[in-house]
């Protein structure tokens, strides 16, 4: 009995023994020993200063001991450790690119200061309104200041004061109805009340002549009351034919412009008024021919009547005319 107990006894030592074993992993060690550093290859006998193996305890049913530092390198045998960094987030670049010159900003001027986007203006042959911006680029607000113009032609700003740096439209405007015929050539001043700047507007156009008209034609040039009855005509077969009431009035105008409106102020001879505004009968080039009718009247007497064209540009031409009207024929 007593050699069955020692058996037994034996057999519970070698297998802790081989379980203790099984638990160091490779190292071969007693659970609880440290785990030595590779060794050093030749040349680097002393390894690196920095790193140094921690020792680590095996536990029971764990895996392999791991030491904190990484697996050696292939060509030196030595760990290494890597500390973890915290990722930062990318800032975006502002200002230049490195390396690029600055450009130097300048200083607006002291006080009130006034600039123009331009001063000249040509308006040409069609033109009547044109815009220019004048702009604050002092340090203080600045009052602009237009000087004298024809009536003709107007230079007024959007606002009479301008805050720095503010942009303001100066509107230039020319009436072609009421400027003289042929070339316009004017400046007008813009100042300011007080500080630097400003300059002389130089306005050119061309403004043509009123509208010509050439030629006013009525067909027939004799009419009849409305009120005549139709009369007989004395010919092979006997025709009945009712009197001419009405007439065809054609105005042919001449403008490099172009003809807006044609229109016929017609009086009546009994006293009676009628406005007609005339069709565009062909245009070529810059002579045109407008038509419309006149009459019928009530009674006998004379048909007078005024024409009047207006051109694009607001300008105006009349030429006047006449028609009779016979008694009825009995």
């Amino acid at each position: 009995m007593a050699v069955l107990v020692v058996i037994v006894a034996g057999l519970v030592v070698v297998r802790g023994r081989m379980a203790g074993d099984h638990r160091a992993g490779s190292s071969g060690g007693r659970p609880g020993a440290p785990v030595a550093a590779p060794a050093p290859t030749p040349g680097d006998e002393d390894g690196p200063a920095d790193v140094t193996a921690a020792p680590v305890t095996a536990r029971p049913g764990a895996g392999p001991a791991l030491s904190t530092a990484s697996a050696a390198s292939p060509s030196t045998g030595i760990g290494s450790v890597s500390p973890r960094v915290a990722p930062t987030a990318a800032r975006p670049r502002t200002g230049p690119p490195p390396g690029s010159p600055a450009v130097p900003v300048a200083a607006r001027p002291a006080g009130p200061a006034l600039s123009l986007s331009s001063t000249r203006v040509d308006l040409g042959d069609v033109d009547s309104v044109w815009r220019l911006d004048l702009r604050g680029e002092g340090t203080a607000p600045v009052d602009v200041v237009i000087g004298a113009s024809p009536s003709w032609l107007t230079v007024v700003p959007g606002r009479s004061r301008i805050d720095p740096g503010a942009v303001v439209p100066l509107v230039i405007t020319l009436d072609r109805a009421a400027a003289p015929s042929g070339p316009i050539d004017v400046t007008v001043p813009v100042r300011p009340r007080k500080g630097d700047g400003g300059g002389d507007v130089r306005v050119t156009a061309r403004v043509d002549g009123s509208p010509q008209v050439v030629s006013m034609v009525a067909a027939p040039t004799t009419l009849y009351p409305s009120g005549c009855a139709p009369a007989a005509r004395v010919t092979a077969s006997p025709v009945t034919a009712s009197p001419v009431t009405v007439s065809t009035v054609t105005v042919s105008v001449v403008d490099a412009t172009g003809i807006f409106a044609a229109e016929l102020v017609v009086n009546l001879p009994d006293g009676g008024r009628a406005s007609v505004s005339l069709v565009l009968d062909r245009a070529t080039g810059n002579r045109s021919t407008w038509s419309g009718p006149v009459g019928p009247a009530r009674v006998a007497g004379a048909i007078t009547y005024t024409a009047t064209v207006t051109d694009l540009d607001g300008r105006r031409s009349r030429a006047p005319g006449s028609l009779t009207v016979l008694p009825c024929p009995s």
